[in-house]
């Protein structure tokens, strides 16, 4: 099997499978749905649009831990964790705590601060 590799002349896929959002424009796609009513779908993007999507996310998040405060209190601010869900359609979005998503599949990132002092 190959080994993917950052090869510009190489288009490689990455399948995707996830929750296909059936109605367009809610914004609580997945709010106060029953389970029959979720239809799974796979598709594939280019590897190198679902890198482009997550550099995309993970510089906008990096702007909102940088505005955080270090400090709240005698507390410090060490970690920061989050986690995104990728859709069947490629889009990387914030993976929200609701119970509605226990058990969903996403990406975790931890950003720790590193040692200045």
């Amino acid at each position: 099997m190959p080994q993917p590799t950052p090869d510009a002349d190489v288009d490689w896929k990455i399948s995707i499978l996830g929750l296909e959002d059936t109605e367009q424009g809610r914004t609580d796609r997945m709010a106060f749905r029953r389970l029959e009513e979720w239809r799974a779908a796979r598709t594939e993007i280019s590897a190198q649009e679902l890198r482009d999507r997550l550099g995309n996310f993970v510089a906008t998040m990096q702007g909102v831990i940088a505005s955080l405060p270090q400090r709240a209190g005698e507390f410090r601010l060490n970690e920061v964790t989050f986690s995104a869900e990728v859709s069947a359609r490629g889009t990387v979005s914030l993976l929200g705590s609701g119970g509605e998503l226990a058990g969903q599949a996403g990406i975790t990132f931890t950003f720790s601060r590193s040692d200045t002092a």
